[in-house]
C-alpha cells in the first residue's frame, strides 16, 4: 500500500485551516473522499479530457462521510478537486483548492467540457487541488482541520452546526459531553423533531435549519444593478478592526459574507460596481480601511501604506437587528440612477 500525506493551506476567505489529503492503494471501485473536517462541504472533480478538463460537481459530504466522487479506472494524467463548505457555516465560506483554474457553475449540479472562458459563459473560476488518484485503481483523499478529529469528525460537524444555529457551544472538538447532549435536544424540540434522528438525519436538519436563519442573520449584500459589484466588510473584532474580501456579486445576485448570528452593532461596507469606465464607489462611503487587490484579510486600519496595502472608502451601516442583515445595492447607491438606460444605448 502506497501512502504519502501532502499538506496544503486551505484558501479561506475568513478563516485558516489545513487540509491533509492522504491516498492509499486500497480500492478498485474508484477514488474515494472523505470529509474529516468539521464542515459540510460541497466537491467539484475535474477529470482528463482530449480537448482539456472536464468539471463536475456538485457531491455534498457531511462531516465524518466518504463517498466515491470519481470511477477507476484513472490514467496517468493529472485529476482535481474543489472543494468549500456550506455556507450556513459561521466564520464566511473554507475553499480547499490549489492552483489549477477552472469552471464551476455554483448556481447548481453541473458537468463542463473543457470550458475555460468561464465568465463569458456566466461560469465561476476556482483554483484546483492536484489529487493522487493512484493509476488505475484509485485511493483515498481525506480532508482534514489540525484539530485532527478522525473518527470524532461526524460529532464536531453537529457540534458545528449546533453554534450555527445558536446553540452555544464552548468548543468544537467531537467529544459527546453534556452540553452538546442538551442542545441537541433543544434543537429537536424547538424544531418538532421526532423520533430522535441518526447523525447523518441530525446533520441534515441542522444545515436546513440554519439556511432558513440566513436571511435574519449574518451580513448579506444583494445586488439590484445590471452589473457586478465587487463587496468587502470592515468591523470592529474585540481590540482590532478588521476588513476582508473579496466578494464579486452577479447582477441580480445575493451573497453571505458573513454568516451565523451576528452581534456587530455595526458594519462598514466596501462595494464598487464594475462598470466599462472603470469601478465606481458607494455615494455614501466616508470611512477608511486597509485593503489589498486580491483576497485579503486584514487586522488594522491604519499605516496602510507602510504595511504594503492600499486603502479603500467604506460606508457605514447599523445592525439594528442585533443578529445581521441583508444589504440591498442599487444604482442610486453607486451615484448612477440612468445606469440601465445609459447601457442600453
Amino acid at each position: 500500500m502506497r501512502t504519502h500525506t501532502l499538506i496544503f493551506s486551505l484558501l479561506l476567505v475568513l478563516a485558516s485551516a489545513i487540509c491533509v489529503l492522504t491516498p492509499t492503494r486500497a480500492w478498485a471501485i474508484g477514488q474515494d473522499v472523505c470529509n474529516e473536517t468539521s464542515y459540510i462541504i460541497y466537491l467539484a472533480t475535474g477529470l482528463p479530457q482530449d480537448n482539456g478538463v472536464r468539471t463536475e460537481g456538485w457531491v455534498r459530504l457531511r462531516p465524518g462521510q466518504c463517498r466515491i466522487v470519481l470511477p477507476a479506472p484513472f490514467s496517468k494524467a493529472p485529476y482535481y478537486a474543489y472543494g468549500y463548505s456550506s455556507n450556513v457555516h459561521a466564520g464566511g465560506r473554507q475553499q480547499w483548492g490549489g492552483q489549477t483554474a477552472l469552471c464551476v457553475d455554483e448556481t447548481g449540479n453541473f458537468s463542463l467540457d473543457g470550458k475555460s472562458d468561464c465568465a463569458a459563459l456566466g461560469l465561476q473560476t476556482r483554483h484546483f487541488n492536484t489529487i493522487d488518484v493512484n493509476p488505475p485503481d484509485g485511493g483515498r483523499t481525506i480532508l482534514a482541520e489540525p484539530s485532527a478529529f478522525g473518527a470524532r469528525a461526524e460529532l464536531a460537524g453537529i457540534q458545528r452546526l449546533l453554534n450555527d444555529n445558536g446553540y452555544a457551544m464552548r468548543t468544537v472538538d467531537g467529544y459527546n459531553g453534556r452540553r452538546t447532549r442538551s442542545a441537541i435536544r433543544k434543537f429537536l424540540n424547538a424544531h418538532k423533531i421526532t423520533p430522535k434522528p441518526d447523525n447523518a438525519g441530525l446533520i441534515d436538519a441542522l444545515e436546513v435549519a440554519a439556511r432558513g436563519a440566513l436571511k435574519t442573520t449574518g451580513l448579506r449584500v444583494c445586488n439590484n444593478t445590471p452589473l457586478p459589484v465587487w463587496t468587502a466588510y470592515g468591523r470592529r473584532k474585540g481590540r482590532e478592526w478588521e476588513s476582508r474580501g473579496w466578494w464579486k456579486i452577479a447582477p441580480r445576485a445575493c451573497t453571505t459574507l458573513l454568516s451565523g448570528l451576528v452581534k456587530d452593532k455595526s458594519f462598514y461596507l466596501y462595494a464598487g460596481l464594475e462598470g466599462p469606465k472603470g469601478e465606481q464607489v458607494l455615494v455614501r462611503a466616508k470611512d477608511k480601511f486597509c485593503i489589498s487587490y486580491v483576497l485579503f484579510a486584514i487586522t488594522g486600519r491604519d499605516k496602510c501604506a507602510q504595511r504594503g496595502y492600499n486603502k479603500g472608502t467604506f460606508a457605514l451601516y447599523k445592525n439594528e437587528s442585533g443578529k445581521g442583515m441583508t444589504l440591498t445595492l442599487t444604482p442610486k447607491d453607486f451615484g448612477k440612477a440612468d445606469i440601465v438606460s445609459r447601457l442600453r444605448r
